[in-house]
This record gives C-alpha cells, sequence and structure tokens, in this order.
C-alpha cells in the first residue's frame, strides 16, 4: 500500500522523505499489511496491527506497529538503519498521521491467534462448528470453509515439515510396510497418534489415561531411530532433545502440544551415581503426566500436554514411574534395511499424520462422543494390590490404545477399500497392544514386593510430613539459617514445591525401625528426591555458629509436589476418604528451624 498523501508540509523525495524541503528521514514508507488479530479464548479482545515498509536506498526494513500505539510508533521501527533528524515527539506524530492517512476508510483482514492443537470455530448450530489443528506453523483442516489465516505469532513456531498432499491414500504403502514389520511393533503407531486423540477426551476423565511411551532395547536394535522417525515432524527437530541436555532446554520441547515430543537416551553405565542421577533426571519429565498439580519452574507452566518418546537401553528402577508408561521392549533388533527403507518414504508418513488429523477434525464431535462413552466404562478396581500393581494405569493406556486403533482403522478404511487387508492388520495391532501391556504388568509382578516396601515407606514419610504442624514456610529466617553449595532455587521470596529434612528427623518418623539410609533410598526409588549436581541423594548444607564452615550431607531435598501424591486420599482410584489419621504427638515430629522448611499452603 503506497503512500500517496503525506501529511501536510511532508513529501517523498528520491533519498527519503522531505519536510519544505529540508531532509527529513533516509527512508520511503509503504503499508504492507492491516490486519486484526482475533482470539477464539471467549473474554480476550482482539488486536489490530499495522505492517510498515522502509525502504532505505536497496534494502528493506519491517516493522510491525500496533494500531492502538501508533502515537508510539518510533519505538517499533529499526533506529540503527532508518533515521530522523527531528525529536521523538515530531517523528511520532508523523508516522501517526501517515499510517491513519493511509489506512483510513479501508477494513483489516482478519488474522487468527490459535493454540497448538486443536482450535474450534464456533457456529450458531453447535452441529455445525468447525475444527482445525495447529501442529508448528501449519494449520490442518478445511481451512477453506471459514478462511483461516494465522497470526504471526503463530507463523513464529517451528515449521511442520508438510509434503505436497498426495491423492487415494498414497501413504498407504508406508503403512503397510510399517504394520507388516515382523520386528517393529505396532503399538508403536498408536501411541504416536494417541496425543492427536487425547485432546476428544473429556477434561474430567483425560487424567486417567494420559500417559508417555518408553521404548527399550540393546544398543543398536533401532529404538532411537525408530522413535525419531514418528517424532520428527518440525525442521530442525526441535521437539527431540537428548537426556544429557540440561534442564532449560529439555523443558522447551514441553512447550509443544497435543504432539509427540521425544528424549534420548538413556544409556548404560559402569556408575551407580550416574546411573541413578540419570533416571532421576528422566523419571521427573516422564511423571509431567498424571502430576496431582501444576509444575511450574521461573513462573512457567511444564507439564507435559504431549506424547513423550523416551529411548533407554535398560528399564528403569522406579515401578511408580513405569506406570505411567507404555513400556515397549524390541527383544529383537529392527533391521536397517526395515529403518532405512521407512525413513526413505517418510513423507508419507508426515503425509499420513496430515491426513489423519484433518479427517480427526471433520469427525470431531461424533469421535468425541463415541470415545468418552467407551472409555467412560473404564473402571478402576479398588484393591491396594491393583492400584500398586500398575494393573489399573496399564489398563486405562490399553483401553485408550484400543480406542486410538479403532479410529485409526476407521480412517483407512475411509481412504482405501482393501477392508480385508486391514483388519488382518487390525488384529496384529491388538496383538501387539496386548502384548507389551502384559510384558509390563510381568514385569511389574516380579517387583511387587520391593516395590510395595518402598512405597509403604514414602506414604508414611508423606503422611508424617504433610500432616506435620511443625514445618513453617517463613522464607528469610530459612536463608538466615542455611546455605546451600547447590539446591533449592527461590522465585519471588517462595520455596516451589521442595523441603529441606534431615536424615534425624526422617529416623523419628518410624521410631528408629529404619535407617536414614533406607529411607532415603525408598525415597529415592519412588522419584521424592531432588539429587544434587553430583548426582547425590543428600545435600550439603554449611553449619552455623562456631561451626559455620563446616559442611554436613545428611539433609535430604524432598519434592514436595510429587509427594502430596502419597499422602492419604490422593489416589484418583478411590472413591470414598479414609478416615483422618490421628494427629502425631507434638514430640514425634520436630522440626527444628534451622533444617526443616516447606511451602505450605496458607489457610483461608
Amino acid at each position: 500500500m503506497e503512500i500517496k498523501n503525506y501529511p501536510r508540509g511532508y513529501s517523498a523525495g528520491p533519498d527519503g522523505i522531505y519536510y519544505h524541503g529540508e531532509h527529513f528521514s533516509n527512508a520511503l514508507i509503504e503499508i504492507t499489511d492491516y490486519y486484526e488479530v482475533k482470539f477464539l479464548t471467549s473474554g480476550v479482545t482482539s488486536d489490530t496491527y499495522v505492517e510498515v515498509k522502509f525502504i532505505v536506498e536497496e534494502k528493506n526494513y519491517f516493522a510491525t506497529i500496533p494500531y492502538y500505539d501508533l502515537k508510539n510508533a518510533m519505538r517499533f521501527i529499526p533506529r540503527n538503519d532508518v533515521k530522523f533528524v527531528k525529536s521523538e515527539s515530531v517523528c511520532n506524530r508523523f508516522l501517526s498521521e501517515t499510517i491513519k492517512g493511509a489506512i483510513l476508510n479501508k477494513e483489516p483482514r482478519i488474522r487468527y491467534s490459535l493454540d497448538q492443537g486443536y482450535n474450534r470455530f464456533p457456529a450458531e448450530k453447535d452441529s455445525d462448528a468447525h475444527y482445525v489443528f495447529l501442529l508448528g506453523n501449519c494449520i490442518i483442516g478445511d481451512t477453506e470453509r471459514i478462511g483461516v489465516d494465522i497470526a504471526p505469532q503463530n507463523e513464529a513456531l517451528a515449521k511442520f515439515k508438510r509434503p505436497l498432499s498426495t491423492q487415494n491414500a498414497e501413504f498407504m504403502p508406508w503403512v503397510s510396510d510399517f504394520l507388516d514389520s515382523d520386528n517393529i511393533p505396532g503399538v508403536l503407531l498408536m501411541a504416536a497418534l494417541t496425543p492427536f486423540i487425547m485432546p476428544l477426551i473429556d477434561e474430567s476423565q483425560r487424567s486417567r489415561f494420559e500417559f508417555n511411551t518408553y521404548v527399550y532395547g540393546d544398543s543398536g536394535s533401532g529404538k532411537s531411530a525408530i522413535t525419531k522417525l514418528l517424532v520428527d515432524y518440525f525442521e530442525g527437530s526441535p521437539n527431540i532433545i537428548n537426556l544429557h541436555s540440561n534442564k532449560s532446554e529439555i523443558d522447551k520441547i514441553f512447550e509443544y502440544k497435543h504432539c509427540c515430543v521425544a528424549i534420548d537416551d538413556l544409556c548404560g553405565t559402569d556408575s551407580n551415581r550416574e546411573r541413578e542421577n540419570n533416571e532421576q533426571k528422566l523419571s521427573e519429565n516422564l511423571k509431567r503426566v498424571q502430576t496431582p498439580g501444576q509444575i511450574v519452574r521461573d513462573g512457567k507452566k511444564i507439564k507435559n500436554e504431549s506424547m513423550l518418546f523416551v529411548t533407554g537401553e535398560y528399564l528403569l528402577k522406579s515401578s511408580s514411574t513405569l506406570n505411567r508408561c507404555l513400556v515397549v521392549n524390541l527383544k529383537d533388533p529392527i533391521p536397517p534395511k526395515e529403518i532405512n527403507k521407512l525413513c526413505r518414504n517418510k513423507d508419507q508418513y508426515l503425509e499420513m499424520v496430515r491426513c489423519f488429523i484433518e479427517w480427526v477434525c471433520k469427525n470431531y464431535d461424533r469421535l468425541s462422543k463415541n470415545l468418552n462413552s467407551r472409555l467412560s466404562d473404564v473402571k478402576n478396581h479398588k484393591s491396594k494390590a491393583a492400584r500398586y500393581s500398575g494393573f489399573n494405569r496399564n489398563y486405562a493406556i490399553k483401553s485408550l490404545l484400543f480406542c486410538t486403533c479403532d479410529i485409526f482403522c476407521e480412517f483407512i478404511r475411509s481412504v482405501s477399500n482393501d477392508d480385508m487387508t486391514m483388519i488382518t492388520r487390525r488384529r496384529s495391532i491388538e496383538n501387539s497392544i496386548e502384548a507389551q501391556i502384559d510384558d509390563t504388568l510381568r514385569h511389574l509382578e516380579n517387583r511387587s514386593s520391593e516395590y510395595a516396601s518402598s512405597r509403604n515407606i514414602v506414604e508414611e514419610v508423606a503422611a508424617a510430613i504433610l500432616n506435620s504442624k511443625n514445618v513453617y514456610d517463613d522464607i528469610k529466617v530459612f536463608r538466615n539459617a542455611i546455605c546451600f553449595d547447590e539446591g533449592p532455587r527461590y522465585y519471588d521470596d517462595q520455596l516451589e514445591g521442595s523441603f529441606i529434612i534431615s536424615g534425624e528427623e526422617l529416623k523419628k518418623i518410624f521410631s528408629s525401625r529404619l535407617s536414614a539410609k533406607s529411607i532415603g533410598e525408598a525415597l529415592a526409588d519412588e522419584n521424592m528426591l531432588i539429587l544434587s549436581k553430583d548426582g547425590s541423594r543428600t545435600y550439603p548444607i554449611r553449619k552455623q555458629g562456631k561451626s559455620k564452615d563446616k559442611w554436613t550431607k545428611k539433609f535430604y531435598h524432598i519434592n514436595a509436589d510429587a509427594l502430596k501424591e502419597y499422602a492419604p486420599c490422593s489416589d484418583e482410584t478411590e472413591d470414598k476418604k479414609p478416615k483422618k489419621p490421628k494427629k502425631r504427638e507434638p514430640g514425634m515430629f520436630p522440626l527444628p528451624k534451622q533444617y526443616g522448611v516447606w511451602n505450605k499452603r496458607k489457610k483461608q
């Protein structure tokens, strides 16, 4: 949109803008876009923006200026390249009048700010509502029906490796190669499609069915290659990261919602400390589903809302972590020839994913209704054995995977006429689901006595600590009392979700029945401990007073958010709350101010 009428006194010249014959700016101005950003979330007001191009000699510079802030337009321009010779107030007035004059009597085009995952465009009739899916920067769905154009903030997200559209189900050869393999469990494909089905489940019951996928096998078994194949949607693979990256980098993959992300690779090691540290780090990320509350770091919510694929060379020690996973054992290595063929035709897989999501968008309400009806019939077993053995969670995972299989088979029938072949493949997928769930339950059963013992210890610790009145949240006193070498971090004067307790205090809970080391091992097995930088279970604390320069390592840093799950009444399988335990006598669990702190919720 070329500027034809500048404010009075201003004119365009060969090398910029002039004011009454004097050089005013080195840039000529054009309006390249004028749009309104609308939000689908109710109560969020829309914003209007003007995109301005500044032409300096043969180079172009761009600025996006909010319409409501045109009076301060100079804030948004690239000042190092676009020069003005007058005061800022004069320049602001010039830009504001110029832009307003150029867009006068013109309607802004509509651009939508969408959330990752499914977005619902309402209609007068609920049955006419329209759905689209945002995967990275790619809108999937019948966008022509409503003319969806995404906002710039959506375009800045990861770029989807979207191939050219295919016709007549040209992705079927890839599906056949994957499902007909004797070495690749078909359940992996269902797990990779489950995040596109999960949002269809009512939020009231969704947490019961959330899970991650843990793929393990020997080195060279093909676990990393097959996982990357299923997860790698985006250019540059920003949703795939190595386990040995730092926490802040790992946290970034959880910004992707309703798709697959991956952490690779839990390798074998001869060092028990390194192995324990790696498992703790991995378990912390795997437990981001089915958590009793939000996980917040640096003010950001980092709960996993995607399907996390994790690869390792061995099973994790923590049974409570594995209970949240579909555990897939690659007993036999996948032949490189099969992997190479699937990777060579990866565009077919990506096109299958795109077509599958588009088909779900068109049938969203019907699929959601049927899915919730089926899942509402999945009952939890209330016996302690069923809960602690992992049966309930694995049964829920199995039920959802069967539903995903049904939806996938219906999708394939809609694009292919080969029903008989798909019936055979469906049986193969169901057998794969059964086999992996049975293997997981068998593995957990073998650990049942060890797991129950460890869990019972943690439950007793949780009951004692969470019912104690001796913990307190005076952060300033705590800071002055104890100095950390490496420990909890403070945000806005709050110690987020963790506390310190000495081994001596832990022993008092059990009246010396167990050693502090045994209790610490149980807490570590259930991933309750936040390990120190070197992987140790205990933290170095500087003593106060005359011994202030001495250090001791007899303090445990406990994850309070995770511990709450083990407290009475926290299990979602209980319909009725048990009777409240008797209050502990004050002397049974004293917590000296210089040793213990927990950021307990204040009573309203």
